[in-house]
């Protein structure tokens, strides 16, 4: 399954954006704290609805730490409880929304002395009134209210008290898988990936990519605690950290991509940590790789160069993989109202070539 369109609202600093014509690989670009991370986040929480922990995770990608309830208010537009934050999608075959909501208190709490009394008299309305509906605002978790095709309503729920976390789990079966990675987590659980990788025996797409920055590269091996190590035609195989930060990042992108075989995958700053000469050799194996495995793929990028080798790598594959597979957005916030500005595949080369602003 795959999105053919996202509606977020009252998410982040993002008060109402929608991404409609969605294709298999697309590249998210804008300007600085226009929402480009945000809008992969608003992706990940609703493909994982029924896991009320993700919250928790698309902060630590952003190496923050959540420890009490209210601190989920970093989700909500403005940090306000109150706003009504969705988030919806429609895929190949069902329409998916999420509801995110605060849980208050089900009553304030009464002093003892007035505890059961039908009638109140002046002064105890007064020492016992609040400006708010719920006595401090305070918030005792979140909700998520989920469903499919407007069908079988869901819920879970999540509580965090001095770091400790209380769940309530949906019985919902998630059947759609993604993951997500960024500059900082990007060679997590590279070795893990890798290892699937070589049972399946897959690799061959993966060392010919790393052959063009490589050319002696013959193969990749798993070692002791998690090592990798390259086979270049010496008398020992050479750890893959030794080799540079490039063909690290490239190796961990593409592992991404084929583990996450018909499902989807989130890219945050997809030219993190590479030479722009390398570019045109990661975008031509992505672009493989999602085919093959047919992965959807949502990538975000600020660099003009970036975008050009995106660009020019369609332009020479196209024949191959069809005119319908890749995509540009441009995030756009003019005094607070977001825009997705879509350039199809012949729109975004006509636009490079005549330098246009598309970052």
């Amino acid at each position: 399954m795959s999105f053919k369109k996202i509606n977020i609202h009252n998410f982040r600093l993002i008060e109402s954006l929608v991404i409609e014509n969605i294709k298999q690989v697309n590249l998210i670009t804008g300007r600085n704290n226009c929402g480009k991370t945000s809008v992969l986040e608003a992706i990940f929480l609703l493909i994982g609805m029924s896991n009320p922990q993700l919250p928790l995770s698309i902060h630590s990608f952003r190496n923050l730490m959540l420890t009490e309830d209210e601190e989920f208010k970093y989700l909500f537009k403005d940090l306000d409880f109150s706003k009504n934050l969705t988030i919806g999608g429609e895929l190949d075959s069902e329409e998916r929304m999420l509801e995110i909501k605060a849980i208050y208190p089900q009553f304030a709490e009464i002093s003892p002395q007035i505890s059961g009394k039908l009638q109140l008299s002046k002064d105890e309305f007064l020492s016992n009134a609040s400006a708010s509906t719920v006595d401090g605002a305070d918030i005792e978790g979140l909700r998520f209210s989920f469903n499919i095709n407007g069908e079988n309503n869901f819920e879970a729920e999540i509580r965090l008290k001095q770091g400790q976390i209380n769940l309530n789990l949906s019985p919902y079966n998630e059947k759609l898988r993604a993951s997500f990675i960024n500059p900082s987590t990007i060679m997590m659980d590279l070795d893990r990936r890798l290892d699937k990788i070589v049972v399946r025996k897959d690799l061959k797409t993966i060392i010919n990519a790393l052959r063009e920055i490589e050319p002696n590269l013959s193969d990749i091996r798993m070692g002791a605690r998690g090592m990798v190590y390259a086979d270049i035609g010496i008398d020992k195989l050479v750890p893959i950290n030794v080799m540079g930060d490039g063909i690290r990042r490239i190796l961990a992108i593409l592992a991404a991509i084929s583990e996450r075989k018909n499902g989807i995958l989130l890219i945050d700053e997809v030219e993190n940590g590479l030479h722009y000469r390398t570019l045109s050799i990661l975008w031509r194996a992505i672009l493989k790789m999602a085919l093959d495995n047919k992965v959807q793929l949502f990538i975000t990028t600020h660099s003009y160069e970036c975008i050009e080798a995106f660009t020019q790598v369609y332009q020479e594959q196209k024949l191959d993989i069809g005119e319908n597979f890749i995509s540009l957005f441009r995030i756009g916030n003019n005094q607070g109202k977001h825009r997705a500005f879509q350039y199809e595949a012949d729109t975004l080369l006509a636009g490079i070539e005549g330098e246009f602003e598309v970052r």
